[in-house]
């Protein structure tokens, strides 16, 4: 399955799907590129945490562009 093929089938998930995935990408991408910066050498996968971040964006959206939300903003 190509990596297209994963963003499409994530964008068929509920919006708490997707959050919940994305906050799992995220953490993941987080904890590998930690390890690579302990061990001093450049992180080789850097498309893969873009794509990542890309794919994450529309549930992210849903979840803090809604009137609840916006009241954060304010403070």
């Amino acid at each position: 399955m190509t990596l297209q093929e994963l963003i499409q089938e994530a964008q068929r998930l509920s919006w708490q799907e997707q959050f919940h995935l994305a906050t799992r990408l995220l953490q993941w991408a987080e904890a590998k590129m930690t390890r690579q910066e302990g061990i001093g050498r450049p992180y080789p996968d850097q498309a893969l945490v873009t794509a990542a971040a890309k794919a994450s964006e529309s549930s992210f959206a849903e979840v803090w562009d809604n009137p609840e939300d916006a009241a954060y903003d304010d403070l």
